[in-house]
């Protein structure tokens, strides 16, 4: 928006020229304050003392011309508009003036005054905008000289235009050259690549001057100004970041070093478990063999010579080293479900259920268990050998915990929903207390003494490692002196 008032210089020794001339501003601008310049002297003391926005003068006068008075307020003030209303001069003239930076050339004439209002108005508004635009070339370079970030302008060939501090501290220079060229190829910013239309980013190693490196991100972005291509750059300096995902990449290597070491650790430690476990299953069980076999023969071929207490003594021997027996051959099918690798196939529950209770058959006989299965049983995913292993422990203690004197009745039955088999077996034995219905699963947990129930705490271990391995769950639900449920959940099988 224009100053009110508006203060012009206006040059003319002709005063009625003035005159009409001061007409036509304030017709156009209302109040004006005019300095009116007939002499050099007075336009000496103006151009020194003066505070004006805008200069209006002739070219021809009496003690100078146009060209010399608009050097003389260029050289002073470039940044003030001036505009020549004049009717002896020519188009040369008016070229040249043009060229020291006239902002317009008008011919003094009557019907050439209102065109004299329009030249002032446009040259005012046109250096208000310079001014603004001006300013805000200020304001946007002190902001670009604040950032941390390095920014240019440059050329497709690599030349550099321009350039804030944070760049060239980035490359090395101290300021921005102004006898030579910079090209950005120098320092390995290869910035030619302009093919993309929409802006990009890479990571670049930058050259410094000084033959050190650096890495930065370089964002990069294409535009064109009166048919140049222009390629403006973002660049931040990430070295200390590139050099941490180095670190943590060498960290990494190191680490998949360590763990293939410790991989053949592992191993060699499964090697040296499978010779322990060769060595439990031949070399301790062999001197269990023999002193189960000749106890057995002294019980049966001298048993009539011994008192009652000696043959007592003598059965418990016989039995301990059947339970010890047997305590060794579940370790080993524990070890073995801890660290054989896990081939799942599809597994008829049926076939399972009938192969352990084949197993089970003299001892179901003894016990007299009444046993219902509820068929057909679903398929599941799952091993054949661990699924023997699990379905026999869990209907071994289903007939063994009962109280005394009751048959075991005992119910199996499964049922399949959202891809997963649910297999239950089902009892009225003497249950399991909340508290202890998860402990169970541990490792030589027994929650009755030896003299009513025989075992070694490790059936249902057993059963939660082979359920896990097959990818599986396994719980129970329980009730003191009501039966338990025990329950194991694998995935179905479905054919494709």
């Amino acid at each position: 928006m224009l100053k009110q008032p508006l203060r012009i210089l206006l040059i003319d020794d002709s005063p009625n020229e003035r005159i009409l001339i001061i007409r036509q501003l304030e017709q156009e601008f209302g109040e004006v304050d005019v300095e009116q310049i007939i002499d050099a002297q007075g336009l000496v003391q103006s151009i020194n003392s003066v505070n004006f926005d805008l200069v209006i003068t002739d070219y021809h006068l009496i003690w100078t011309n146009g060209i010399e008075i608009l050097r003389a307020i260029k050289a002073r003030y470039p940044e003030k508009p001036v505009v020549m209303f004049t009717n002896t001069g020519s188009q040369e003239i008016a070229v040249e003036a043009m060229k020291l930076g006239l902002d317009d050339y008008v011919i003094k004439s009557p019907e050439h005054y209102f065109r004299l209002r329009v030249a002032v108005r446009n040259a005012l508004e046109r250096t208000e905008e310079r001014q603004r635009s001006f300013l805000l070339d200020l304001r946007l370079q002190s902001l670009l000289e604040r950032l941390n970030v390095g920014v240019f302008r440059a050329l497709p060939d690599g030349q550099l235009l321009e350039a804030n501090s944070a760049f060239l501290q980035l490359i090395g220079l101290e300021a921005f050259p102004t006898e030579q060229q910079v090209n950005l190829n120098d320092y390995a910013l290869q910035v030619g690549n302009y093919s993309q239309s929409k802006p990009w980013e890479r990571q670049v190693e930058l050259q410094r001057s000084d033959g050190s490196k650096v890495w930065v991100l370089l964002n990069e972005s294409v535009s064109k100004f009166d048919g140049t291509t222009l390629i403006d750059g973002l660049v931040e300096d990430i070295t200390e970041r590139v050099q941490a995902e180095q670190q943590i990449q060498q960290l990494n290597a190191t680490l998949e070093q360590r763990v293939v070491e410790r991989t053949q650790q592992l191993e060699q430690v499964n090697k040296d478990l499978e010779t322990f476990a060769y060595s439990m299953s031949h070399d301790i069980r062999e001197p269990l063999r023999t002193i189960h076999g000749f106890a057995r023969v002294i019980f049966e071929d001298f048993g009539d010579r011994l008192e009652t207490t000696g043959q007592d003594y003598l059965q418990r021997i016989i039995t301990a080293v059947q339970t010890l027996d047997d305590l060794i051959q579940n370790l080993l099918v524990y070890s073995r479900f801890s660290r054989t690798e896990i081939l799942l196939q599809p597994v008829a529950l049926d076939a399972i259920v009938d192969s352990a209770l084949s197993q089970l058959r003299e001892v179901i006989q003894e016990q007299g268990a009444a046993i219902t299965v509820v068929r057909p049983l679903p398929i599941v995913m799952g091993n054949y050998y661990m699924l023997i292993q699990v379905v026999l422990n869990l209907l071994s203690n289903a007939i063994k915990f009962v109280a005394p004197n009751t048959q075991p009745q005992i119910k199996i039955l499964a049922e399949a929903s959202d891809q997963t088999v649910c297999f239950w077996v089902k009892d009225h034995g003497i249950g399991i207390a909340p508290e202890n219905q998860q402990r169970i699963f541990q490792t030589f947990i027994r929650l009755n003494g030896a003299d009513f129930y025989k075992g070694n705490g490790i059936g249902l271990a057993l059963v939660c490692k082979g359920v896990e391995r097959m990818g599986g769950k396994v719980g129970v639900q329980s009730e003191l002196g009501k039966g338990s449920c025990f329950w194991i959940k694998l995935p179905l099988y479905e054919e494709k």
